[in-house]
Parts: C-alpha cells; sequence; structure tokens
C-alpha cells in the first residue's frame, strides 16, 4: 500500500464530516451504497515514491484523475504554493493535468478534490506527496578567475572555453568573495568582450543567466554583462540600462528588424561594489524577473512571444543591427547560464556576498574609559558622564544570600550595558569602519530612562563633517522610535525622519533591538524593531561613509551634540551590507560574545 493510498484512506472521514462528500447509488436491489474513491494523482517528473527527485526550478506534470463519470473539475492546492485552484477536467469523467515548479529542495505535497457540475465532491480529498532535491546545474559557465595571462576563459563542466578580445584582462584581485578569489577586468572599448563560440541555451524556452559584476562608476550608457546572440537583436541582456540608471534583464520582441522589447529594471549601480546579478524567464507563465544581490526587483514582466536566439553568448556586449555594441567596463565574474528557472528562494541564499560584521561592542566594562571591540578592533571611546553598569564581581547570591544581595538592576544584555545620562554622556567610533558607497546594518539594544521623555533623544548615528548620514532615535511628540536619512554631508541638506510603528518604546530590562538596514542597491534605508520592519525610507546618497564616524546616545552636527540619549544601549554592531529580516533576527537573539559568523553555514 502506497503512502497516497493511505492518506487517502484517512480523509474519508474528514471529508465526509465537511457535509458535501457524494455517494453513488448502487446497483438496484443491492440496499447498499457504493462510497466513491479519492481522486488519484500521478507525475512522471515527480512520482510519490519516496525517493528524492531533483528538479527545483523545472516544471513536472501532474494529473488528476477519478473514478466518477460526474466528475467535471478538480480543485487542488500545492503545499506553501497559496490557496486552492481549479482545473476543469478534460470532458466529463475525465482527468485533468495541470504544471507544477518546485521552488525549494524540500518535501512537497499536493492535496486534490473531484467535484460535480452541483460543487458536490465526488469521494475523499488525496494528498499526494513528492520529495524535491536540488535543480540541475548550470548547462554553461565561466568562473573568470583564469590566471594572468591566459588565452582564453576556460568553461566549467561541458561548456566552451570563451575568447577575449583584447580589452579584457585575466587575473585580478580580490573577487567576490574577497581574499586570493580572481576575476576577469574590461576596459569598455569595441575589444572588451569575451564569445564562448555557440549557443548555450534556447531562449524560447525557460532559462536564467547570472553573474557578479564590479563597475567602477555609474555608467553614462548601457552596459551588457552577458547576452546570446540572434541575427541581429540579442535573445537576452543581462546589464546596465542607462535610461533608467539601474540594471536590467530585458528580451527583444523578435530578431531582425523589431524594436520593441519585454524588461526589468531595478537597483543601483554601487561604484567599486560587487554586485550579483540574476535574470530569469519562466518559459511556462511567460514571466521574467531580475534578482539584485538575491533579491527580486519589485517589477516583473510578461513575454508573450518567445523565440529562440541561436547565435553566441557573449561576455561582455550584445549585438545590434549596426554590429556589436554596449561593451562593459568593469569587473566580472562567476557567469552561470542555466535552462531552468534559478528559484527566489536559490537566489537569496546565493545571490549576494554573506554579511560579514565589522564591529561588536558588548560594552560589559570600559578600562580608560574606552569599551573594546570584542575581535581586537577599535574600541568604543565613552565621553561626558557615560559610564557602563555591570554587577560587582564575585556576588553569587544563590550560594551566599545572607552575604550577597543581588543588584537592583539587572545589565539588559550579558554581563554589562552603556549608561547614558542624557546631558552630556555619548559614546563614539571614529571614522574609517565603512565603505565609501556600500550597505550596510547597524544594530544595538536601546532602553529609555523614562516612558515619556520630554525631548527627542537619539540611539546610534553616523556623523560627517556637518551633520548626520543616518540616525536611529526617539521621537517625544510621536512617542516613537524614529528613523532619519540626510541626504548630502552640508549645511544645507535636507533632512527626513519617519517614526516607527507598531511598537512602543520599551523600558523592560533587555529594552527593544533596533537595525538599521541600508541596501546600496536598492536605495533604501530601513529600522527593524524587535526584528520587526517598523519604517522605510527611500535614500539617495551621495554620503562617503568611510568619512562618517558612529555615534552613541547623540546626533552631532559639526561640533555640537543634541537629541541625547538619557538611557541604556548595549550590543552594539556593524554589519558590512544589509541583513534581511531573517539575518535580523538571529542578530537579535545572539548570546553575548557571540558573533553571528559562528551560526551561519
Amino acid at each position: 500500500m502506497t503512502l497516497t493510498t493511505v492518506l487517502a484512506m484517512g480523509a474519508v472521514l474528514p471529508a465526509l464530516s465537511e457535509g458535501v462528500a457524494r455517494a453513488a447509488s448502487a446497483p438496484a436491489g443491492t440496499g447498499a451504497a457504493q462510497v466513491l474513491d479519492a481522486p488519484t494523482v500521478s507525475s512522471a517528473e515527480y512520482p510519490d515514491d519516496g525517493n528524492w527527485h531533483q528538479g527545483v526550478g523545472d516544471y513536472g506534470s501532474f494529473t488528476f484523475a477519478s473514478s466518477s463519470s460526474d466528475v467535471v473539475r478538480y480543485t487542488y492546492r500545492f503545499e506553501g504554493d497559496g490557496g486552492w485552484s481549479t482545473v476543469d477536467a478534460a470532458a466529463p469523467g475525465g482527468s485533468a493535468t495541470v504544471a507544477f515548479m518546485p521552488t525549494s529542495a524540500s518535501a512537497w505535497s499536493v492535496e486534490v478534490k473531484a467535484v460535480d457540475a452541483d460543487g458536490n465532491l465526488l469521494g475523499a480529498r488525496t494528498t499526494y506527496h513528492f520529495l524535491v532535491s536540488d535543480g540541475r546545474a548550470p548547462v554553461g559557465g565561466w568562473t573568470l578567475g583564469d590566471a594572468k595571462g591566459s588565452g582564453s576563459a576556460a568553461g566549467s563542466g561541458t561548456s566552451p572555453a570563451a575568447v577575449p578580445g583584447t580589452g579584457v584582462t585575466f587575473g585580478a584581485r580580490p573577487g567576490p568573495l574577497g581574499g586570493t578569489d580572481t576575476y576577469t577586468t574590461l576596459d569598455g572599448t569595441a575589444d572588451a568582450y569575451l564569445d564562448a563560440g555557440r549557443r548555450i541555451v534556447d531562449t524560447d524556452a525557460g532559462f536564467s543567466v547570472g553573474a557578479w559584476v564590479n563597475l567602477p562608476e555609474e555608467p553614462t550608457r548601457d552596459q551588457t554583462v552577458v547576452s546570446q546572440d540572434g541575427t541581429d537583436r540579442p535573445g537576452f541582456e543581462l546589464g546596465y540600462d542607462a535610461a533608467a540608471r539601474g540594471w536590467t534583464f530585458r528580451i527583444p520582441s523578435g530578431d531582425q528588424g523589431s524594436t520593441g522589447e519585454w524588461k526589468v529594471t531595478g537597483g543601483k549601480v554601487v561604484p567599486g561594489v560587487w554586485t550579483r546579478l540574476t535574470g530569469t524567464y519562466d518559459g511556462v507563465t511567460g514571466e521574467m524577473r531580475l534578482y539584485v544581490n538575491g533579491t527580486a526587483v519589485p517589477a516583473t514582466a510578461k513575454r508573450p512571444d518567445p523565440w529562440n536566439a541561436t547565435g553566441n553568448l557573449q561576455i561582455g556586449r550584445r549585438i545590434s543591427p549596426d554590429g556589436y555594441t554596449a561593451h562593459l567596463k568593469g569587473g566580472i565574474a562567476d557567469v552561470q547560464v542555466h535552462d531552468r528557472v534559478v528559484t527566489g528562494a536559490e537566489n537569496a541564499e546565493t545571490g549576494g556576498l554573506q554579511p560579514r560584521q565589522l564591529a561588536y561592542w558588548d560594552v560589559d566594562s570600559a578600562p580608560g574609559g574606552v569599551a573594546p571591540e570584542m575581535y581586537g578592533g577599535t574600541g568604543l571611546t565613552l565621553g561626558g558622564g557615560a559610564s557602563v553598569f555591570a554587577p560587582e564581581p564575585g556576588c553569587q547570591p544563590e550560594a551566599d544570600p545572607a552575604e550577597c544581595e543581588p543588584p537592583p538592576v539587572e545589565p539588559m544584555w550579558g554581563d554589562g550595558h552603556l549608561v547614558l545620562n542624557g546631558t552630556d554622556a555619548y559614546a563614539t567610533r571614529a571614522a574609517g569602519l565603512l565603505d565609501k558607497r556600500d550597505g550596510f546594518t547597524l544594530t544595538a539594544r536601546a532602553r529609555l530612562a523614562s516612558r515619556s521623555p520630554a525631548g527627542d533623544q537619539t540611539v546610534m548615528s553616523l556623523s560627517g563633517a556637518r551633520n548626520s548620514a543616518v540616525a536611529v532615535g526617539y521621537s517625544a511628540a510621536a512617542s516613537r522610535w524614529t528613523l532619519t536619512v540626510t541626504d548630502a554631508d552640508s549645511a544645507t541638506a535636507t533632512r527626513t525622519t519617519v517614526k516607527a510603528n507598531g511598537f512602543l518604546p520599551s523600558t523592560g530590562t533587555t529594552g527593544d533591538h533596533l537595525a538599521l538596514v541600508y541596501s546600496a542597491a536598492f536605495g533604501d534605508v530601513v529600522l527593524y524593531v524587535n526584528g520587526v520592519e517598523s519604517a522605510r525610507l527611500p535614500w539617495d546618497n551621495t554620503w562617503d561613509l568611510s568619512t562618517t564616524a558612529l555615534q552613541v546616545g547623540r546626533t552631532l552636527n559639526g561640533d555640537t551634540s543634541s537629541d541625547l540619549l538619557a538611557g541604556t544601549v548595549d550590543e552594539l554592531r556593524v554589519f558590512r551590507g544589509a541583513l534581511d529580516e531573517g539575518l535580523v533576527n538571529l542578530v537579535r537573539g545572539l548570546p553575548d560574545g557571540t558573533s553571528i559568523e559562528s551560526t551561519l553555514p
């Protein structure tokens, strides 16, 4: 007996209890009723056999059938794919087939019900289980980590070597993985390209293309990362759209003589920073998506009329009626082409650089007025009346309660916390921690000294020469945490503030966990309060972030402090890159003295 049969039999009673299951009449004279069988499900690609089947990003066909001649349609839902859907039977009493693409490697299931013309269920529902493993490997791949002086870029697996033009240089470092990782540079001239020498993927079926790219400046013209030749139009292009000032994945509406195109554009060039781009085309739904650093841009596009480009795959240029154009100027690494959809889950897992903790101050102590950085970096200097609270060492009330009373106040987190008086107390870390334009994340625990402070207060900010680039604070008028961004380091800069939704500031023992996340690729700043997105602002950043200093407990405009915090702060961390909600929550729960790197695979 299969797992499906067992589950179908077990589902009879629940189906009948709904009051809609329908029994067929028994043959005349029997005096009994015949209970209809549950519908059956079958799939060649994803059988219910207890074995794992490779398939993330690949569609499978699922056929539903019923023993009843009254069936006219089936309702079904795949686990994790939303609510119920309906498909008509091919004919009364017949079967129906649907297509489904697993988006992640896991155990999946589909529930199916057979329905007659009056909407009655015909027998019990069936639950069909299938196991899906990782998706198929790329059909084309070039690491572009070839040694200096190489005559071509080696292909991965069965991929052909890509022949470079004279505007290509191998062996630059460090690549997107840092350290000894190498990449290839293209100089933007007509000789800046690598030609794979043949077609790699059918562009009229589902496919995906991805690469790491690093541009030295925001381009003033189109630039192509990867394309595949048609006759005089590319079958697809992944690159930069100068008119939209963003990354793009586009497909012309046809080859010779066509002028239209379908495209998805979004995300920003961050000069000198590695960005992972992935474009996907779903051949079943016709949907095009673009992922920047593992995150899908909000827009999508529909491609109604697919066509197949049968020419060579190109790296760093695209074909046009006038010849090749849009030559890339910058670095490129790890080009991959799949003949399937690379799903959102896959992009989220591999689409960007792993976050890296740049600094962590647990502020459990401050010898000489400096709270040490946990891993030997620059300490956090305390100023004014700032101090660190920590219980007296050696106090063990459990062992000797008569001689040692517990302290009246517990540390926020770990063994101590920073205490700020709201008049002149602050802590600071000098400039030089952040990259010039790259994304970053600041996190801290904060607690106000009073439930209703009379004035505005700042928990943490990044200060420049004249004002602060970003700040997280408290608004007395709104009684909420706030997020503030400033468009430039100038006396006439525009400052924008938005209040956080969902949480009143806590005065409890552990306070609130605050995370300020800046995504350079998408140009926005998000404030998470206790792991929940609570405020968001667009930020057209012109700051050189490497010149900003971290301020704790104050806003600093030139030499003038303002909005000083009366309260406590603990567990201060700075990360390179924009943490997503899952990682923010991971950081939120980290024990004192531990790092995010120790929890990541």
